[in-house]
């Protein structure tokens, strides 16, 4: 238990070794949003802290290459009103060839926006990840508030906010030099042309149509190489765990149960060790907790474990142990894969947003995760239950490390030549699904082929195979 402690720990003091080291100063730096990258933290994330050191290295221009249907929209507004707002170099959009949703909203934060030739941005209104039908009254304080916060950025930038408006709220018409090309019955989404149609002088939403970054920079005088934001390997593992949690989360379940049918400490724990301190240091990494909520959250997960192990070892059938054990552990990892989503934006200004209130949608991620895995974990236990017991490397391992010695010279295989099926006799531990079985004067080592039994359950013996000894029991 210990273990998750120590590997999260060591983890963590080698980030700082592996990061990147070469330096942004003076250079055009394009980070890169495709189709997946606005729905994982890890990649905000990572977004952030390049657009910090942008600012401590002195880069010269950001440019954010867009081709994104949307993603979460509360890191979305973090990403607009507080790193952005932030960045001491200027920003820049490059719709190429969708920026729609929290993509148009990132978009409204920079300093300039660009066209492809064939581009679209727009279709900002919130939606649940989930697919969860909003009622009227939820979606038009959602859309209040996303309004508010966009609108402000948008206003600081330059931009007009009609237009971003209208991208988030149907409720919202647009007309551009006395032409209406959004009503109140759609929402505004703009192609390349109707986003750079001149408006009193100056552009509805973009600056201009561009084939490559490479116009941008010559449009903007950027005169500094070009650089793509790419993430360290560390902040890559912290993506690929957030994607991959439930696999994670279903590796490390299995693994755990496999330990406990085995004694000593052996290749299943060793396994169930890594899958968790590495979910647990990805979500680290990812941002998902900070500071002292990795330990708390390890904590109570290393809390859930004793509790499991207490049921199965030291009282089992009980349950309550058990139960209390499975919801420390739901709790620790359902929080990790979610963060807190509850604290409200803050504007350019300096004024707080609407304060978001606690909803289980925010975890709805996470639970599905969690569930997935225990499903999963559940699966792959009962399929080994079921076929791994009869594998000669099992057989062997199990029998070997339980006796203490080889096969042919230990005390229970002498006493298995000592019973016959049909003995009946009680167990004196736990057979999960192997155990130790009193026979009159003779304790041999034997397994129940399905589930398990509790110490000092009587049975019997249904076949013996060699020095494998197969039980059932008689109540």
């Amino acid at each position: 238990m210990k273990s998750i402690f120590i590997w999260l720990c060591l983890l963590v003091t080698t980030v700082p070794i592996f990061a990147e080291v070469s330096s942004y100063a003076g250079k055009v730096v394009v980070i890169p949003v495709g189709e997946d990258d606005l729905v994982s933290r890890a990649r905000f994330e990572f977004m952030s802290r390049t657009l910090e050191r942008c600012s401590n290295e002195g880069a010269q221009g950001v440019i954010f290459d867009l081709d994104t249907p949307g993603g979460l929209l509360w890191d979305t507004v973090e990403l607009m009103m507080t790193d952005l707002q932030k960045l001491k170099p200027r920003s820049f959009a490059y719709v190429n060839p969708r920026a729609l949703s929290a993509g148009a909203m990132i978009a409204v934060a920079t300093d300039g926006i660009y066209m492809a030739p064939t581009s679209s941005a727009g279709a900002a209104s919130p939606v649940y990840g989930s697919g969860q039908e909003m009622g009227d009254a939820e979606r038009a304080k959602m859309n209040s508030a996303t309004m508010g916060m966009a609108r402000a950025v948008a206003k600081k930038k330059g931009h007009n906010p009609a237009v971003i408006e209208a991208m988030i709220d149907m409720g919202k018409e647009l007309k551009v030099n006395g032409k209406m090309i959004d009503s109140k019955k759609e929402i505004l989404t703009l192609d390349a042309d109707q986003a750079i149609e001149l408006v009193d002088g100056k552009p509805l939403f973009a600056k201009a149509i561009v084939k490559s970054i490479d116009e941008i920079k010559t449009a903007e005088k950027l005169t500094g190489t070009t650089g793509t934001a790419e993430p360290t390997f560390f902040e890559n593992v912290a993506i690929w765990v957030t994607a991959y949690a439930s696999l994670l989360i279903l590796i490390g379940v299995a693994g755990g149960y496999l330990e406990m049918q085995a004694p000593g400490f052996g290749l299943p724990g060793c396994i169930s060790v890594a899958a968790f301190s590495l979910f647990f240091f990805g979500h680290y990494v990812a941002g998902s907790l900070v500071g002292q909520e990795t330990a708390v959250a390890a904590g109570i997960f290393i809390i859930g474990l004793i509790f499991i192990i207490l049921e199965v070892m030291v009282f089992p059938g009980t349950l309550i142990p058990g139960i209390i054990g499975f919801i420390c552990i739901m709790v620790a990892l359902v929080y990790t894969m979610s963060g807190w989503e509850m604290a409200p934006a803050v504007l350019p200004s300096g004024e707080n947003a609407a304060p978001i209130s606690f909803t289980f949608t925010a975890y709805a991620v996470g639970l599905r995760n969690f569930a997935i895995g225990i499903v999963g974990a559940a699966i792959v236990i009962l399929i080994a239950a079921r076929y791994l017991p009869e594998t000669v490397a099992f057989r062997k391992m199990m029998l070997t490390s339980t006796a203490g010695g080889s096969l042919e010279s230990t005390p229970a295989m002498t006493a298995t030549r000592q019973v016959q099926v049909g003995d009946t006799g009680r167990a004196i531990s736990a057979l999960r699904p192997y155990g130790t079985v009193q026979f009159g004067d003779h304790r041999v080592e034997a397994m129940i082929e399905s589930g398990y039994l509790q110490s000092g359950s009587d049975v019997r013996i249904r076949e013996i195979q060699g020095a494998r000894i197969v039980v059932e029991s008689l109540t």
